[in-house]
């Protein structure tokens, strides 16, 4: 009897993670709709290996290229072969989500919420279409509080778990350094328009004593580069066992989206010892302490914005880090992984 069944899409390393601590204390299923994506951060973004727990794979391509009723009928047959008390699934945009729900009472459903208030739609049809899928959800492990607002917005009733996370990303081991400020800032994300990249481009065009570099790719890389100058340099993609010398060449972690669902990155910052700025758009707010460990703001204020990097010296930078070590991100995964506990 599997304690869940696990209905995702792609093996995500920070998704392989937290199932695998998941799988120490409860008896879980995933069932992984594709292999990969032809949308990623980089090539190490997803992976099969050292997994934990028993899975199936659905499909061995690219998520995009998946054939849907092939799934749903995979999904079926595990459903009726397994005993299990709960499916958790991954949102409510594939037909593979909605059939997983539909199948099963919504007693035995949960959903692992990765949507927030500022990207999704609670109006029109779509807003009805959530709402009746969210009818059928008993439990919802939602990450942080622009989660829960959506749920709030579309009158959600049933239970909502706060999980402080979406994963658990990767924690190599690193030799600490003592951290000093030499205004060197870093954005890593990939280059399009909801990542408000060409706004910080703008910024620090301006901010000609200030390094930024930008790591990652994406349509608008080109219109960058052109317009970019020579204090903002692009490396591209990066892998993500190189992440540690990147924080460690850098001094502050921005990330200025206008919508994102949680924001990893912002995670793997802090890991590493880095402060954040990141938008109040980020789900992953939740974790900076403004003036502690970075600060939350309102990127379309970019006098603010502006008005904060520059007034980070020294002494605030040290202060920064201090509040950045004081933040314990193992014990964040730790009670991420407790609250799934409920089965």
């Amino acid at each position: 009897m599997y304690d869940y069944i696990i209905v995702t899409h792609i093996p995500n390393f920070y998704k392989v993670n937290l199932y695998n601590e998941l799988s120490k204390k409860l008896n879980i299923l995933v069932i992984f709709t594709a292999k990969n994506t032809s949308t990623k951060r980089s090539n190490d973004f997803i992976t099969l290996d050292n997994i934990k727990f028993e899975y199936r794979l659905l499909f061995d391509g690219n998520y995009e290229e998946r054939n849907v009723f092939t799934n749903i009928m995979s999904i079926k047959n595990i459903f009726k072969e397994y005993g299990y008390k709960r499916i958790v699934v991954s949102g409510w945009d594939t037909k593979e989500d909605w059939f997983s729900i539909l199948y099963n009472s919504k007693s035995k459903n949960c959903l692992a919420l990765e949507s927030t208030i500022n990207d999704s739609k609670i109006t029109g049809i779509k807003g009805v279409l959530k709402r009746i899928f969210l009818s059928r959800i008993s439990i919802t492990f939602a990450p942080g509080s622009l989660h829960k607002n959506l749920l709030d917005q579309l009158q959600y009733m049933g239970r909502v778990i706060i999980t402080k996370g979406v994963g658990i990303i990767n924690k190599p081991k690193f030799n600490s350094i003592k951290r000093g400020y030499k205004r060197r800032f870093l954005f890593i994300g990939r280059l399009s328009t909801e990542k408000n990249i060409k706004m910080l481009v703008n910024l620090f065009n301006n901010l000609k004593d200030y390094k930024l570099t930008i790591i990652g790719n994406g349509p608008l890389k080109g219109e960058l580069i052109r317009s970019a100058n020579t204090n903002i340099t692009f490396e591209g993609e990066i892998e993500n066992r190189d992440l540690s010398e990147h924080f460690n060449n850098h001094d502050v972690m921005l990330l200025p989206s206008i919508s994102e669902t949680w924001g990893l990155v912002v995670e793997e910052a802090l890991y590493f010892g880095v402060p954040v700025i990141v938008s109040e758009n980020c789900g992953a707010c939740d974790l900076i302490k403004y003036g502690i460990n970075g600060y939350i703001l309102d990127f379309t204020n970019l006098k603010k914005v502006r008005d904060i990097i520059i007034n980070i010296d020294d002494d605030i930078y040290q202060d920064l880090t201090r509040g950045v070590s004081e933040f314990s991100l193992n014990a964040k995964d730790i009670d991420q992984v407790k609250v799934y506990d409920v089965a």
